[in-house]
């Protein structure tokens, strides 16, 4: 369970489900009647036994994506009027030492740790990479979105509620078409996704990250890590 104490809006919840649905990355989303988030019946089982907790591949320490590890975001929508607030919270299972997902109520999202970046496929199952190697900016490749995907940034430092993270790439997917979309993703060494933009149209979604690591019990005692 993951207790956080952020009443979370129903429409910035939607907003965020059909936004991050479409990263292939949204994970738990939901409030109880004490405000605190649920885990949509996922349970914490701890980390799998026997996985490697590394592939030993260039492109994981962007990405390292440890057993159990949940991603908790603050998210806003930026659009004519009031900016919607909500929260976005992703969840990691890690199946061996070079295969690792995503997981959300609606589906999961499966990475795989291969000497060329980090692969996955898009909705249409073509495949694609979160990440490719070489990291420099002079190549692109196909994104989770079916979009073209390069290197916009090196060495970014981001300031985020979670902390200050020095040493980042930035990637920016650009896809054209009926439905055009630009995604912008912050990843930093030894954490992962520390931040998203996503721009369609008029309309920006933004996620920071609050939190990364084991799922957090908040009882009547105070604040303490699940085992």
């Amino acid at each position: 369970m993951i207790g956080s104490g952020i009443p979370i809006e129903p429409s910035a919840v939607a907003r965020w489900r059909d936004v991050t649905s479409a990263l292939g990355i949204v994970a738990l989303l939901g409030c109880s009647g004490n405000g605190t988030a649920s885990s949509s019946g996922a349970t914490w089982q701890g980390p799998a036994q026997g996985v490697d907790a590394s592939s030993g591949t260039e492109a994981e320490k962007f990405f390292p994506m440890k057993d159990g590890t949940l991603y908790h975001y603050r998210t806003e929508a930026l659009r004519e009027g009031p900016v919607g607030a909500g929260m976005l919270i992703m969840k990691v299972h890690r199946a061996s030492s070079t295969r690792a997902e995503l997981r959300k109520p609606t589906g999961n999202q499966s990475f795989e740790f291969t000497s060329a970046g980090i692969a996955t496929v898009t909705k249409t199952g073509a495949p694609a990479f979160l990440l490719k190697l070489p990291l420099d900016q002079t190549h692109s490749w196909l994104g989770p979105q079916g979009g073209k995907t390069r290197i916009e940034a090196l060495g970014v430092t981001l300031e985020t509620p979670a902390g200050t993270f020095n040493g980042c790439i930035q990637t920016l997917e650009e896809r054209g078409g009926d439905a055009p979309m630009r995604v912008k993703t912050t990843l930093c060494p030894d954490v992962g996704i520390t931040a998203l933009e996503v721009q369609s149209g008029a309309a920006v979604e933004r996620a920071q990250l609050m939190y990364f690591g084991p799922p957090i019990d908040v009882g009547p005692e105070g604040l303490q890590r699940v085992q």
